[in-house]
């Protein structure tokens, strides 16, 4: 009687055991990497800039949904969903043609990295020519 009680209490603990094994294995599958290789980067997102401002360091801009210019010298990582990169913002003394209005750039220099929404970009090119 007693071995058919703890057999019972052990099997509900293993069930439980399970389920929250089970829980925490899909949380671990939903979190984002940051892909920081370019060859890897350019499987998520195969847009023609993706390598090329991953493996250099320039003035690049990215023009948002909003019109605003994002200023920046290179991508450090792209998700592995395809929906956010991290940047390297540039300052406001780097970014060459300042008339433009609504352009986001470092607020210091030591505060220079940022991620962006990447389905907010709808162009992306050089701010000055080599």
């Amino acid at each position: 009687m007693v071995s058919n009680i703890v057999s019972i209490i052990s099997a509900i603990i293993a069930a439980i055991s399970l389920a929250f094994t089970w829980l925490q294995w899909r949380k671990i599958n939903r979190k984002i990497a940051m892909l920081d290789d370019a060859g890897a980067a350019i499987e998520i997102l195969p847009a023609w800039y993706t390598g090329r401002m991953m493996m250099g360091q320039w003035w690049f801009g990215l023009r948002t949904t909003d019109g605003s210019l994002i200023a920046f010298s290179t991508i450090h990582a792209i998700s592995d969903d395809g929906k956010w990169m991290d940047v390297e913002l540039l300052t406001e003394d780097e970014v060459p043609d300042k008339s433009q209005l609504n352009i986001i750039c470092a607020v210091a220099d030591d505060r220079r990295r940022a991620s962006v929404q990447i389905d907010k970009i709808v162009a992306a090119y050089d701010l000055v020519t080599s």
